[in-house]
Order: structure tokens, then sequence, then C-alpha cells
């Protein structure tokens, strides 16, 4: 680590306790040994830090949209050209390729959604598994290799991937063994977790909400531009996409190795005296060392929910939730078959949902939840419900509309209808965190285990159900390829349900005590779901 960045990072935990003005007034004082002395540089490493990572988060989820629409064209055209080997050689061309048009059947789109159904169980396992082991080690050895561990996993992962598509005689059930490459770091889930506790580890914390939503916005950029570069870069063959966006991520890697060590930054509590600053310390670091200690954490929150009914139900809309926007990976596939589309013509429609995405996120829900609490005066965790529900049930309008789209514009008009949706998950961790009786409550730890956990059952679930159910629509008829979405949507509005069942009227003065207003509301959550890696640390992944 260069020594200014860390004399200068230094020097902000010394404010904690001394302000750079007492400091300079009573230069005999000296903060506690726990703490460096601050010295009189007063630059901000974390503008810095946060830039890096900022750079490899977008960087890499740039490379991973880039290469979705090049590589379901691989696999299809891999299972296209077997299909016709065996059944009709005559349409197979002089270049050793099917035309696309061709490969919109039945039996290509079938094997097609197998594949990637199983891809999708198989991926959420390792980083079920180990989630909880990484983040005790990114908690005990530090931040910057797990994450670059992680990274690395990643690239391998879609280099088998690219090395089975590229022999077109092997069959692609073999890429289902990529998965095992998430056993090194951990996965995306480790990696995204990770690279979230190192922005709250260096940020000031009254900005950290405000730095949240900057990436949230630099990951909607990257989608939205990622799709209209492959989509251009398909015109001239399906594997320059691939193999940029494979260089691309590698750039994230080496990111990864550059970045400082962030676990020595982050914000300790305030603490009341010098030995108390000490006991915390110690008290930190001897907790999150232990890989049982963590595993226990999640015996702990299971048996914390059986307690709490209410606290069920909260939980329960997160797997629903999870299970039902898991649907939005077949967008491509769906829009490809049921329009016969080109692929590279149906990417667009991620770039379109991204676009209005952003919309959504920095604009319409910002003002919905302005409106309940500044006009409307509803107490937090009442506008944070309202905004919960009504999210849930557009989203069930959404696939409703997308699910019957027998033209375009019906499905560009679901989707924008679902973006109009986006709000639901934010609201209800806030609703979840009043559940348990505020930020300050000690049994956060165990509700973000318990969310952590849901949401990798529901993507390890969501993946061969809805590809099943596309399959059975192909199956039953061209009106019926809608029935994944249409499955979607009655688990949108069985979550509507859970959403009404839920009360939590009973903890008002708690949660009031708690958070103000909504900015410090935001980032308690903020701070609640991304703290540490294990496992508090795994809420929020790309997404949806």
């Amino acid at each position: 680590m260069p020594p200014s960045t860390r004399a200068s990072r230094d020097s902000y935990e010394g404010t904690a306790l001394l302000s750079p003005q007492h400091a300079a007034e009573s230069p005999t004082l000296s903060p506690p040994l726990s703490f460096p002395p601050p010295t009189e540089k007063r630059e901000k490493p974390w503008i810095f830090l946060v830039g890096l990572l900022f750079f490899m988060v977008a960087v890499i989820d740039i490379g991973d949209y880039m290469s979705d629409a090049p590589k379901t064209r691989v696999f299809e055209s891999n299972i296209c050209l077997d299909y016709y080997r065996t059944n009709d050689p005559s349409q197979i061309g002089p270049d050793g390729y099917v035309p696309e048009k061709l490969c919109k059947i039945d039996e290509v789109q079938q094997k097609l959604a197998m594949i990637f159904g199983w891809q999708d169980t198989f991926d959420a396992i390792p980083g079920m598994l180990l989630a909880v082991p990484f983040g005790a080690l990114a908690d005990k050895w530090g931040r910057k290799w797990i994450l670059a561990t992680s990274l690395v996993g990643l690239q391998l992962k879609a280099s088998w991937v690219l090395l089975i598509g590229y022999f077109q005689s092997l069959p692609l059930q073999l890429t289902w063994f990529s998965s095992a490459f998430y056993i090194i770091g951990g996965g995306p889930i480790v990696a995204v977790a990770v690279a979230m506790t190192m922005v709250s580890d260096v940020c000031p914390p009254d900005k950290r909400t405000t730095i949240f939503l900057y990436l949230t916005a630099a990951v909607l950029l990257g989608e939205m531009v990622s799709p209209i570069i492959s989509s251009r870069l398909m015109e001239h063959g399906n594997w320059l996409p691939l193999l940029l966006a494979l260089g691309i991520q590698f750039i994230g890697a080496l990111a990864a190795v550059i970045c400082p060590e962030t676990l020595h930054m982050q914000d300790l509590p305030e603490p009341t005296d010098d030995d108390e600053t000490d006991s915390i310390e110690l008290q930190s670091k001897k907790e999150s060392s232990g890989i049982k200690t963590h595993l226990g954490h999640f015996k702990t929150a299971f048996l914390f929910l059986k307690s709490d009914t209410t606290l069920m139900l909260v939980v329960l809309t997160f797997l629903g939730n999870r299970l039902g926007r898991n649907g939005m990976t077949l967008l491509i596939r769906y829009a490809s078959k049921r329009y016969g589309w080109e692929i590279k013509k149906a990417a667009y429609l991620v770039s379109f949902r991204a676009a209005t995405n952003l919309v959504s996120v920095t604009i319409f829900i910002p003002t919905v939840n302005f409106i309940l609490l500044k006009y409307i005066r509803l107490p937090p965790h009442w506008a944070d419900m309202y905004l919960a529900r009504g999210s849930v049930i557009l989203t069930a309008a959404s696939f409703f509309i997308m699910a019957v789209a027998f033209q375009p514009a019906l499905l560009i008009i679901g989707l924008l209808v679902y973006n109009l949706g986006t709000g639901y998950s934010a609201a209800m961790r806030s609703i979840a965190i009043h559940v348990v009786g505020g930020q300050t409550s000690p049994d956060v730890g165990k509700l973000m285990s318990l969310l952590a956990i849901t949401e990798s059952i529901g993507l390890m679930l969501s993946g061969p159900l809805l590809n099943s159910m596309f399959q059975w629509g192909m199956d039953m008829g061209s009106m019926w390829l809608g029935l994944p979405f249409l499955t979607v949507s009655f688990m949108f509005c069985l979550v509507t349900l859970l959403t009404y069942l839920i009360r939590i009227g009973n903890k008002d003065v708690e949660y009031v005590e708690v958070a103000g207003d909504e900015e410090e509301e935001d980032a308690a959550v903020t701070n609640g779901t991304m703290r540490s890696t294990s496992p508090r640390g795994l809420g929020p992944q790309r997404t949806a």
C-alpha cells in the first residue's frame, strides 16, 4: 500500500476521538494506542479507494453482461448443429454452421433451457456453502486477497465455459463443471460481498448511502452499454465479444491485486475511554476470526427465525422475490424464441431495461418515497411497507404482461412496469431491520444471515424450475411460451399476500428512535447489509 494512502487513512481513523481542529489546538494530546497519531496531511484516500473499487466492479460487470448474448448464441449454435447433424444434415451450411433462424425449433430451445437452468443451480451451491467460511477468512486475513481469489475463480470459470463452447463436438453439459471453480474464492456472492464491505471500510459513514447509490447507477450504466457493444461486435462473429469480455474481466482482477487492503481501515464504534476502545477492537477481531463461530451463527439464526412469526413472513417474501426476479434471465431467449429474433437483436432488450431501470432507481422510487414521508407523513416503516407492496404488485403485473406479450410492444410495456417495481428489495430490507428492533438491535447479524441463506436457496431453485416451465410451455404450443413468466407472476401474487399478513405497527417507537429520516434509515440498511462479509454482507448481488 502506498505510504501516503495509509497515513492519510489512519489520520481519518484518529478523528473518531479527536477532531483535526482540536488536535491542532492541543498538540500535547495523543490518541489511544489503537489509533495511529494524526498527521498534518489531510488527503482523503477513501476517494481513491472507492474510485478503484467502482472501476473494478463496473469493469467486471461490463464483461459479464457483454458475454451473455454471444454465449447464448454459441450454446444455441452448438446444440443446433448437433441436432441437424442427426436429423437433417442438408441444413448445415458450407461454413459448418446452421442459420440461426433454423435454431428456434423447440428441440433446440428446450435443451438450451435445460443447460442454463441446471447451470444456475450448480453456480449457487458453492456460494451458499462457502460464503461464511470465506467471509471469516476476509475478516481474519483481509479483504483484498479474498476478493482477488474470488475474481480468479470467476475468470477460470468463464474460461472453462468458453473452452467447452469452442469445441463443438463436446457436450455442453460439461460446462456445469465450471461451477467447481467457484470453490476458488467462493464465487460471485463472495466477490460482491467483499467489494461492498471494502467500500464500507473506507468511506465515511455519512457518505455510505450515497456511495452505494452511485455504485448501483454505475452497474446499471454498465448493463445498459454492454449489450449494445456486444450486439455490434456479434456482427463480426460470436467469439470477438466473448474474448473481449474475458479480457475486460481480467483487467478487473488485476485491479483487485493493486487495490490496498482495507481491513484495518474499517470504522470502529466510538469509544468512551481508552480501555473501552481496546476492548471493543479485540472482541471484534476475536469474534470474527473463527469459522466455527460463523457456522454457529447460522444455527442461531434459524432458531431466531422460529421465534418470530412476523420475521418468518418477512424472510419468506425474500425467497419468493429471488425465485421470481430470476425470471429476467430468460428475457433474451424468450424474445428470441417468441418473435424469431436473432439473439444479438434480443440483447438490446437488456440495454433498454437497464436504461429505464436507472431512471426508476434515481428518480421514480426516491420521489415516491419522498412523497410518502414528507407529504403524506407516514412513519418510515409504513412508507417502506407501502413502497414494498406497491412494488411487488407492479412486478406481478409486469410478468403477467410479458407472459401474454404476443407483440414486442407488449413486452416493452411489461419491462417498463417491471422497472417501476424494483424498489421492493430495499424497502423490505428496511422493514426486516425494523421487525428485529432497528439497526442497533443485536439481532441484525442474525437477520442478514437469514436473508443471505434464503436468497441463495431461491437462486438455486429458480434456475431449473423456470427453465423447466419454459420447456413445458414450448411443448404446449406457442401461446404458452410465457408460462415461466406466468409462474413468476403467480409467485409475486403470493409474495403480495405475505406482505399484507406482516404486522409492523407494534414497534413504532423503537423504529423512530433509531432512524429519524429516510437518509439515516437507508444508511442503516446499507451498513447492516454490507458491514461484514460473513454473513451480513451477502444481501445485494447483481441484479436484479
